[in-house]
């Protein structure tokens, strides 16, 4: 029911009873109705007196709240100042204030804050913004602020954020010594709505603003919060001239209730300012008013007999007032339906529907309106369930909690609604009440959960499914050239006699050996990418010369193959900063995979182009590899990043790879901070097309090297110390040595390796090849322990590890050992041989310079 209709409808009746009422009793009536009304002004005066004292109370507890998070603000801008002084300050400002907040984040949970600075007129940030560079941060009010005010910490008012455009407030401090100045862009609402709405009064609104009026937060339970800064405008001029220093003033919300102000001003110049409407405040009353009504009441009665006529129709007023007090405040809509006359009466309405219906009218209509607001999926199940039919049937059946959720339109919007037929024996017969409730914030939550059980469901089954197939496709891929490997040894047996099969035997051996350390490699990249140890490193490196030796290595396979291969540079910027290693392992995997997937006769492209950004710190450049192989089917393409993934369909079945390829390219790419592409069709081939970003780099004068051809040394003579816990291993390495002329003596752990060089004596042993992995000590424990001892040799007899651990950081364990050089298994002869040709020949020069200069000494004696 609208409230110009309740109006319309009480004064009709209390026209009726003035006309049949004796005088006496409405001037009884009129002196009770006077003194009622003086005892509610006097309560609410009262009332309102004590909420104005609550109200500021509880808008100093909100500033106190405020002014808490400003004092822990202050004291990280304190240390970030501290940290910046000049005896402190770190080399890269920008990773020491990154990792500073990563570490307030984790240590006292305080986020969305952003930390910078002013060094020597230019910003330095945690977070890198493009515009960063020509910034005149000299200029802005925080340096200007802070440099004034000599050390003390500084807030400005509200303004907004240059790099975000969102409302920010700047906290900022002169760093001691300098006229540079660090800064702390705060967000002063950011304690959790939720957490505030808890402890506020119902339907309380918080304003929080800068010292001019400026809003920075606010929450805005009832109500349109899209106006809030104009409204709040008007409400700020009046408490700037005292106007809500009385108890008694009051300012009509957003919401249009009349509503209380009260404020606090902040330490900093903020206000935090709260409003209560006037129902809330005078809750406390309704009791009172509940005994006065009955009162009331009990006089209607008295004098009921003289309005026998108005009976039937103050009974149903009631009823119907009852309806909309209990559930007015619980519900947007409410209609009485008759279920006899297929009639509906609007007892409480929304905006768009007292446009359309009247006040009372045929139920069809109201479903009519419904269909033009009700989502469609939703209507036809809403239709169903409250037809007048199945209402009956419920009515019939003493169902009195009948309901369901419905998608509704609000401003076009969708949001989730609840209706509910309420049915009760204290209504009329055959009448049931149809309700309507937003429920869509909790709606929302539910189908979360929901979903959030579902996707963690799915992502347990696919994790079980992944791992299972990772141990299915690794047995088989291994297995594959495992198989080939022994059944190609036993067919050399059966074959001794015939060299040239022996021979071919051989080159598949080895070519099988690889495919299987290609797998290996590819899963222990897998591998440090899941465990998060990928390094990418940064150095200076020339792109268009490094891609030009790339190419020739993929131009002598196109022409191996007999296949056409063609590459196209446009570099402009070609020094560089950035990791070329990763960059060409990521070209090596394409290209690779194009000259894998791609027959006879069939055409290769690598396309090389610079794009250009102003003002951009980075450079960008984008690779384009194109093939006219086979392709791939979209479906594959959704699962193409996936680890043991390969397209099955043609001929790529029959191509030999570990599926690993492309997983490995995908996650280098995401480390590099650049983007990969792919455009494929069975058939006709693919263009995969990757963007990366690197640093300007440093030019450096190209030098003249004349590599120096070494010379096949005489290593007869020369004693080796062996250690190593394989007996097969041990047996191809000994025959290795001695087929060079070596004498070897041999050590099966790293305890017994450290031994035989203490026992042999200094100068026995010229050099030491070292396993890493052995029981009993290890070979860098060993190599430690040979470095430890007193004599001159142990710091200078070369020591080579040689292992299967092929990682950079075992390659660093072995150098911080006292190891000289890493040689990775499986062994490649010609890299053993020259190691150990360089390593005794630096050492044997090492020993002529050392003598040469003690004859020389000699001789000046």
């Amino acid at each position: 029911m609208t409230a110009d209709c309740a109006v319309r409808t009480g004064g009709s009746i209390n026209m009726k009873r003035r006309r049949a009422t004796p005088t006496y009793l409405i001037v009884i009536l009129a002196i009770f109705v006077i003194g009622i009304f003086i005892c509610i002004i006097g309560m609410n005066k009262a009332i309102l007196s004590s909420a104005q004292l609550s109200g500021v109370e509880i808008a100093r507890r909100f500033a106190a709240n405020e002014m808490n998070y400003n004092k822990e603000n202050e004291a990280v801008l304190n240390t970030l100042e501290i940290g910046l002084r000049p005896g402190n300050r770190p080399e890269d400002i920008p990773s020491w204030l990154r990792e500073y907040l990563e570490y307030l984040c984790d240590a006292t949970g305080i986020q969305n804050v952003e930390a910078y600075a002013s060094i020597d007129g230019k910003i330095v940030a945690a977070t890198y913004w493009e515009g960063g560079a020509s910034f005149e941060s000299e200029q802005t009010e925080w340096y200007q602020k802070a440099i004034e005010a000599d050390g003390d910490v500084i807030y400005t008012d509200a303004y907004t954020d240059v790099r975000l455009q969102s409302t920010v407030v700047t906290m900022a401090k002169q760093i001691e010594g300098t006229e540079d100045v660090v800064a702390l862009d705060i967000y002063p609402g950011q304690m959790n709505a939720s957490q505030k709405i808890e402890n506020m009064p119902e339907r309380c609104n918080y304003f929080l603003c800068d010292s001019k009026g400026t809003l920075v937060y606010s929450i805005i339970q009832n109500g349109s919060p899209e106006d809030a800064q104009c409204w709040f405008d008007g409400l700020f001029g009046e408490i700037k001239n005292g106007v809500h220093d009385d108890c008694r003033s009051y300012t009509v919300g957003v919401d249009g209730l009349k509503r209380g102000v009260y404020y606090y001003q902040l330490d900093n110049g903020m206000y935090s300012v709260i409003t209560i409407p006037y129902e809330e405040l005078l809750k406390g009353t309704v009791n009172i008013q509940r005994m006065f009504a009955f009162m009331l009441i009990v006089f209607v009665g008295v004098v009921a007999a003289f309005l026998i006529r108005d009976q039937l129709k103050a009974r149903k007023e009631r009823l119907y007032d009852d309806i909309v007090r209990v559930l007015g405040n619980s519900y947007y809509a409410l209609y009485l339906i008759d279920l006899k006359t297929d009639e509906y009466s609007m007892l409480k309405g929304s905006d768009f529907v007292r446009k359309e219906l009247e006040q009372t009218g045929r139920y069809s209509d109201l479903l009519r309106v419904a269909s033009m607001i009700v989502d469609e999926d939703s209507y036809k199940d809403f239709t169903e369930s409250f037809a007048i039919e199945n209402m009956r049937e419920l009515v019939q059946k003493r169902v009195r909690d009948f309901g369901g959720d419905i998608r509704r339109k609000f401003n076009h919007e969708y949001r989730w609604v609840h209706v509910q037929m309420l049915y009760d024996e204290s209504l009329q017969n055959d009448k049931v009440v149809l309700c309507f409730k937003d429920v869509n914030e909790a709606k929302e939550r539910d189908l979360s959960r929901m979903k959030l059980l579902r996707e963690s469901l799915e992502s347990v089954e696919k994790m079980a499914k992944s791992k299972n197939m990772f141990f299915s496709n690794m047995s088989h891929d291994m297995r594959t050239p495992l198989n080939g490997i022994i059944g190609l040894a036993r067919l050399s047996l059966s074959r001794e006699e015939n060299e040239e099969h022996m021979r071919d035997s051989m080159n598949k051996i080895l070519a099988l050996s690889s495919q299987l350390l290609e797998l290996i490699n590819d899963i222990l990249e897998i591998s440090k990418i899941e465990q998060g140890k990928l390094e990418i490193s940064g150095y200076d490196f020339n792109l268009q010369e490094s891609l030009e030796e790339q190419i020739e290595v993929f131009k002598i396979q196109a022409g191996a193959e007999h296949k056409n291969f063609s590459a196209s540079l446009d570099i402009e910027d070609a020094c560089v900063r950035g990791d070329w290693r990763r960059t060409q392992q990521v070209l090596n995997n394409l290209l690779s995979n194009a000259f894998k997937f791609t027959g006879k006769n069939g055409t290769i492209s690598l396309s090389v182009h610079e794009i250009k950004e102003v003002n951009g710190r980075y450079r960008k450049y984008q690779f384009i590899v194109s093939d006219t192989g086979i392709g791939m089917s979209r479906e594959f393409l959704k699962k193409v990043y996936e680890p043991f993934e390969r397209e099955t369909r043609f001929g790529a079945a029959n191509v030999a790879g570990t599926g690993l390829g492309m997983a490995i390219v995908h996650n280098l790419v995401i480390q590099m901070a650049g983007t990969i592409e792919i455009d494929s069709e069975l058939g006709k081939g693919s263009t995969i097309t990757v963007t990366l970003p690197f640093l300007p780099g440093t030019e450096k004068k190209p030098e003249e090297k004349r590599e120096q051809p070494l010379e096949t040394a005489d290593l007869s003579g020369y004693r080796v110390l062996l250690a190593e816990d394989n007996e097969i291993n041990m047996e191809i390495s000994t025959e290795l040595l001695k087929m060079y002329g070596l004498d070897v003596t041999q050590a099966w752990n790293g305890k017994e390796a450290v031994e035989l060089f203490r026992e042999m004596g200094e100068g026995f042993f010229d050099i030491i090849l070292m396993d890493m992995q052995m029981p009993v000590m290890n070979g860098c424990e060993a190599a430690r322990q040979i470095r430890a001892m007193k004599r001159p040799d142990a710091a200078t007899i070369p020591i080579i590890a040689v292992t299967a651990n092929a990682f950079s950081e075992d390659i660093a364990a072995t150098r911080n050992a006292g190891m000289n050089a890493h040689i990775s298994k499986p062994i490649d002869f010609e890299i053993f041989r020259k190691t150990v040709e360089s390593l005794l020949k630096d050492r044997k020069n090492s020993r002529t310079g050392k003598e040469e200069n003690s004859n020389e000494t000699d001789q000046k004696i």
